[in-house]
């Protein structure tokens, strides 16, 4: 009798068919934006992330219009990202790649044109840039170069600002660049949109592994065309301070056990940072 009713639904099953790609794991997807406008061109919300019903992560993101505001990228003695605020007055600041325990970046940077670190390590993937000498207007404001398909000449590059950093999460034709991993951490990572946009999303926990991100990035309601992974773990560190909005992200940095941030190891030695024009 059991035999039978074992068969039975094993038959119902098969002709039912297997089920939906994502029934038992469904997709991540997130709650609507709710944009608070620091100045022109410049806002930030934050999202919920849902598996099914369920909020499982959150994230603030920062969009910036480059038509209306400038980046910039500071390099100095490592410090909290308050007193960096505090010394640049930037509305938004936020950590940048990867350095060494001496402070000194792993790959290039360019803090008004000027080159320091590395000008060519092959662990870097990506860079963002911004800011091109003369505002060319044949040039973007500020884009994301593959520096894998792309090959980028240090000593000509047109631009004055810009970061290199590894792995490129998404590229211009909507592959991802990263394998997963299995590890996760607090994340920062700079994208592009396809309306020119930049974007910052910070994680306010340690809940993605890049490969995880990389699907949800290309899955989100944010139109992104190109996102390259900045440092994370400690580092990643987002701070909003406009006339009527101060906001940290991740807010837990000083919510627990004290100000972590005035611990060493949450000092930073390089920033970007965004202006209104």
């Amino acid at each position: 009798m059991h035999r039978r009713i074992l068969l039975t639904t094993l038959i119902a099953l098969m002709l039912l068919g297997p089920l939906p790609v994502g029934a038992e794991n469904p997709p991540l997807r997130h709650t609507p934006p709710q944009w608070q406008v620091l100045s022109r061109g410049l806002m930030f919300a934050e999202i919920s992330v849902l598996k099914g019903e369920e909020v499982v992560a959150g994230l603030t993101v920062v969009k910036a219009d480059p038509a209306h505001n400038r980046f910039q990228v500071f390099h100095d003695h490592p410090k909290t990202i308050f007193q960096w605020q505090e010394e640049t007055q930037a509305p938004v600041i936020f950590n940048a790649a990867y350095y060494s325990p001496q402070g000194q970046p792993v790959g290039l940077i360019l803090t008004d044109g000027r080159p320091v670190g590395p000008w060519h390590n092959p662990q870097m993937r990506g860079m963002f840039v911004a800011e091109p000498k003369g505002m060319s207007p044949d040039l973007p404001r500020a884009t994301i170069l593959d520096l894998v398909n792309s090959r980028v000449d240090v000593k000509n590059l047109p631009w004055t600002q810009g970061v290199q950093s590894f792995p490129l999460l998404l590229d211009y034709r909507g592959r991802i660049r990263v394998k997963e991993s299995g590890k996760r951490a607090h994340r920062t990572v700079i994208a592009a949109d396809r309306n020119g946009n930049i974007l910052v999303f910070n994680t306010r926990d340690d809940f993605f592994t890049l490969h995880e991100l990389a699907l949800f990035l290309k899955a989100s309601t944010f139109d992104i065309d190109s996102a390259l992974n900045l440092d994370g773990g400690t580092e990643a560190q987002l701070y909003i301070k406009g006339k009527e909005q101060e906001y940290l992200s991740p807010a837990t940095w000083t919510a627990r056990l004290g100000n972590l941030l005035d611990r060493r190891e949450f000092w930073l030695p390089t920033v970007i940072a965004i202006f209104p024009r």
